[in-house]
């Protein structure tokens, strides 16, 4: 097996982001990796500023970035991901994780399929490997059963 040697994970709470770092864990302990776990704060909003006093959609993402940072940290530790990489970026989901992309140039990303929709789009030549976790639960079960997929379709 290939050897990664940076792997990213774009990170949301609950039960899908345990499984994405149970699932970087196991490929980080494989090799040598450096393992980035990030969380976006999506600045985008449905509600315009309420004139000069309002607060923009950045500075609120700056005032939760710190609390989030901890969150994030905490889920690592407690999943034994100690030696680990935790950030928190904001903006447009897909723009700031292609600029994270570019920048810091991962071999893997993992991710499922709620956070791959945040992923900007590519082709199979540029960008890293992509790793997606399935749902396992019973509704997805009981999904695929009656619309199973089709042959050939994505």
């Amino acid at each position: 097996m290939k050897t990664r040697q940076r792997i990213l994970v774009p990170f949301t709470h609950g039960h899908s982001g345990s499984a994405l770092l149970r699932r970087a864990s196991e490929l980080a302990a494989s090799g040598e990796a450096e393992l980035l776990v990030v969380s976006v704060l999506d600045t985008r909003s449905g509600f315009e500023s309420d004139g000069p006093a309002g607060s923009l959609p950045g500075e609120r993402a700056a005032r939760l970035a710190p609390a989030e940072q901890k969150r994030l940290e905490y889920d690592l530790t407690r999943h034994g991901l100690e030696r680990a990489q935790a950030t928190v970026i904001w903006g447009e989901p897909r723009a700031a994780l292609s600029a994270l992309i570019r920048s810091w140039r991962p071999d893997l990303v993992v991710c499922d399929n709620r956070t791959r929709r945040m992923l900007p789009a590519r082709t199979s030549q540029d960008g890293p490997e992509m790793v997606r976790i399935g749902r396992n639960n019973t509704f997805a079960r009981l999904a695929e059963f009656f619309y199973p997929r089709a042959e050939g379709h994505a």
